[in-house]
């Protein structure tokens, strides 16, 4: 069984398919909010001793350049290089991709060319597919030094590897139902407006997509367990194979 941290940095921002792959691999997931109250930002709770197989870092409203968040950013930085430096498994996605990049000598700014939506990748790896996946983001990051970039777009960097560590900018979780429960909250929906979108279709559009990308989720997300996280942490988690017969 591998004990795996998630990162909840909102009430929102849940594992939903991420997770629920990695529970079907044998991960069992305990989860930790960081912030509680969505209204108040500056609030964080206390990271929790790192004692996880696999820590997984989920997205978040807000960017780790604010300064009404730097009371939990900093420390969650500073968790995060811990555990990269001590070689241990880590999953970055969107604001855990960024907080990543931040941790080890990247950098994170405001995008000129967000991202709402499913959209195409260019991957450099056979173990990511171009998608379509989700992306709902204002920012961008840069590599980190020793970083090995696996895919880009035209608005910048989409997936890296570093060490024990895969950190992706586009939300592999993402369904309809969680698309939904961001545009219930003020914000999510505006931000989606002012990019042109329509919140009710791209919902609609997610709950079909959310089937279609399965098996490219399944995929990298085996491939991270494997080979990047490796050392054990798979052996634990058992074969895609083992799971199906667990299932079964």
């Amino acid at each position: 069984m591998v004990r795996t941290l998630v990162v909840e940095h909102d009430p929102l921002s849940t594992s939903e398919r991420v997770g629920a792959h990695l529970e079907k691999r044998g991960a069992r997931l305990e989860s930790f909010v960081v912030v509680e109250d969505i209204g108040d930002p500056s609030v964080g709770n206390i990271f929790p001793d790192d004692v996880y197989d696999l820590v997984v870092l989920m997205g978040s409203p807000w960017s780790v350049y604010e300064d009404r968040v730097q009371g939990w950013v900093q420390p969650e930085l500073a968790f995060i290089q811990r555990r990269v430096e001590a070689g241990r498994p880590l999953l970055g996605i969107c604001f855990g991709a960024q907080a990543i990049s931040a941790s080890l000598g990247g950098s994170v700014r405001h995008s000129s060319r967000p991202e709402y939506g499913w959209t195409e990748i260019a991957p450099s790896t056979d173990h990511i597919a171009a998608g379509p996946w989700f992306q709902f983001h204002h920012d961008e990051f840069t590599l980190p030094p020793q970083a090995i970039e696996l895919a880009r777009n035209e608005s910048g960097v989409q997936a890296f590897r570093i060490g024990r560590a895969l950190a992706t900018q586009f939300h592999p979780e993402m369904t309809g139902d969680l698309l939904a429960s961001w545009c219930e909250i003020e914000d999510g929906a505006t931000e989606l407006v002012d990019a042109g979108h329509d919140p009710a279709l791209l919902i609609e559009e997610s709950r079909a997509r959310e089937i279609e990308s399965q098996p490219a989720l399944e995929a990298m997300l085996d491939w991270f367990l494997d080979e990047v996280a490796g050392n054990g942490v798979s052996a634990r988690a058992g074969t895609p194979q083992d799971s199906t017969q667990m299932d079964g």
